[in-house]
């Protein structure tokens, strides 16, 4: 498959977008085992820090299963982190903390990661108002990596995603204005890109792709990853081998963590 990428500049807001042909792109698992993930009893959210003194820096991550799963024996996920890393502090909101450390070593860096796969699903009938707590904790970045378990249907369609993805920014936006990193779905979907793109030029966020990742390298894949550490044998369900292992989580970090940096320093990563 031959894939294109570009960098498209927009003037009120910088958006770097890989886009791939127009095909759809499967991913090797049904919606119905994506389901199985999501479902461990989890918090409101987690939370992270660098332990420094000094001025802080918040980061609030809304994501799912990628960016923090509970143990669900069920399924055979034995550890809590981000799906598929083999540590908690291998997963891309560990790594991207530990980045963002790197070029603010006098911030008090905190850390907020919340799940919003209910929100994916639930597109017609989500309560803004659970997210209340997360507002209120005042993020000076907020990144949006969802899409993954977003399926459309007769009522669930992308224009309906497109538009409760809208009023989600809207909603975190309306006491502040924090800054903005929405995420393509690390299983590539041209529709969804299409989608997050719109968002993120609608609502003036930034943007960065994930779905080239796996298209560009298999081992992306947990279930592809030469030399994964954790024990694949345990795992007891397809849908957890699609999501990004320790290779794929630096690379989800490295990718989001670029445009991080470009911000916060007006440096671009190598």
């Amino acid at each position: 498959m031959k894939i294109i990428n570009r960098i498209i500049t927009v003037q009120l807001s910088l958006c770097i977008v890989f886009i791939c042909n127009s095909q759809e792109v499967k991913t090797g698992v049904s919606d119905e085992q994506l389901r199985a993930m999501n479902n461990a009893p989890m918090s409101p959210y987690i939370e992270a820090s660098n332990h420094k003194k000094g001025e802080e820096f918040k980061i609030l991550i809304l994501g799912n299963s990628l960016a923090h799963h509970g143990i669900a024996p069920d399924i055979g996920w034995d550890h809590a982190a981000g799906m598929a890393a083999s540590e908690i502090e291998k997963d891309y909101a560990h790594l991207l903390l530990q980045m963002t450390d790197s070029i603010m070593p006098d911030k008090n860096i905190r850390m907020r990661i919340a799940g919003m796969a209910v929100f994916e699903r639930n597109l017609t009938t989500f309560d803004f108002s659970v997210l209340d707590n997360l507002v209120s904790f005042h993020p000076d970045l907020i990144i949006v990596q969802i899409g993954e378990n977003v399926s459309f249907d007769g009522t669930q369609t992308p224009d309906l995603f497109r538009e409760k993805y809208i009023s989600l920014i809207r909603y975190l936006q309306r006491d502040r204005h924090p800054t903005i990193i929405c995420t393509t779905s690390f299983f590539p979907s041209a529709t969804k890109s299409a989608v997050t793109r719109q968002v993120a030029l609608t609502t003036k966020s930034f943007l960065v792709d994930l779905s080239h990742l796996a298209l560009s390298d298999e081992q992306n894949y947990a279930k592809n990853e030469t030399g994964y550490p954790g024990d694949r044998n345990r795992w007891k369900v397809d849908g957890i081998g699609v999501h990004p292992g320790d290779f794929g989580m630096k690379n989800i970090a490295r990718e989001i963590f670029t445009v991080i940096n470009a911000i916060y320093t007006g440096n671009h990563t190598q």
